[in-house]
């Protein structure tokens, strides 16, 4: 039993590990390459899902209680558990975002960017900028902001690839401002904001996975702007879903410890008193 605990605490970290290591892997070559990392990705969770917390549940229920065995299992546990719980929760809601209509009136669309390949757009940075246009034909006299820098040793930057993106769809240049300094999220806010005017009606259009963080970064930068999102192509999920929620847990890593060692607390109390319960039952019996 001990050494079955300690094979699928080593299992669990693997599970994530692996998958934050290819999150980490920014550069994809090819699309076949990204397609396989996020199926690896895909079926690391589904093994820590339905193989590994099945496991963890039976070995908290047949260890001996307050064992070390026993406490190791309840803390890694509970972290996995409060992890996967609050990914799938995660999802839900980034698939929820994509039923947002777009406002009766708008004066600017900013559509966030995403790193691009070899001067092409990539699947999920089509997304958002299909989002865009479609909302723009509805509110034709909008401008179109394009906000992304030059990354990862790319010629262009991604404003630029993106501004020949809609212009060859159909929206004249004169509707389009290219932001090409940003090199991530809060930058793309900060600095598409110097491009707006504070009574301007601002849409920002993202990806679905990315609406809660980037809405969480323009509430601390005072914008009260709307968001609506655009859907992530299938193959593209696990791992744009997965990174974006270990960058909410990063930026609010007090709320998730915190959320943690309560949940601890709350076990260790509940175990407590049930085994005192037991004790007394058994002292009755005697």
């Amino acid at each position: 039993m001990i050494y079955l605990n300690l094979v699928n605490e080593l299992i669990c970290a693997l599970c994530w590990g692996i998958t934050i290591r290819l999150i980490l892997v920014r550069h994809l070559n090819s699309e076949t390459k990204a397609a396989r990392f996020n199926t690896f990705a895909l079926v690391l969770m589904l093994i820590n899902l339905v193989v590994v917390l099945p496991i963890f549940a039976f070995l908290l229920k047949n260890l001996p209680i307050q064992s070390v065995s026993w406490l190791s299992a309840l803390v890694v546990a509970t972290i996995d558990v409060l992890s996967t719980f609050n990914l799938i929760l995660f999802c839900i809601f980034s698939c929820c975002t994509r039923l947002q209509k777009c406002p009766a009136t708008v004066q600017d669309f900013l559509v966030l960017g995403a790193a691009v390949r070899h001067g092409q757009v990539p699947p999920v940075l089509t997304t958002r900028l299909d989002k865009a246009i479609s909302c723009w034909k509805t509110h034709q006299s909008a401008k179109i902001i394009v906000s992304g820098g030059i990354v990862q040793k790319a010629k262009e930057s991604e404003a630029e690839v993106m501004a020949a993106y809609l212009i060859a769809h159909g929206i004249p240049a004169r509707k389009i401002i290219r932001e090409n300094k940003a090199l991530n999220t809060w930058q793309n806010l900060a600095f598409a904001s110097q491009f707006i005017k504070p009574q301007e009606t601002v849409v920002v259009v993202t990806s679905d996975f990315h609406v809660l963080r980037a809405r969480a970064y323009a509430r601390k930068l005072g914008l009260n702007w709307s968001f609506i999102s655009s859907k992530t192509p299938w193959r593209y999920c696990p791992l744009t879903f997965i990174r974006d929620y270990l960058g909410i847990i990063r930026d609010h890593w007090w709320v998730f410890c915190g959320s943690t060692l309560l949940l601890l607390l709350v076990e260790f109390i509940l175990k407590w008193q049930i085994a005192r319960n037991n004790l007394n039952e058994f002292s009755d019996v005697d």
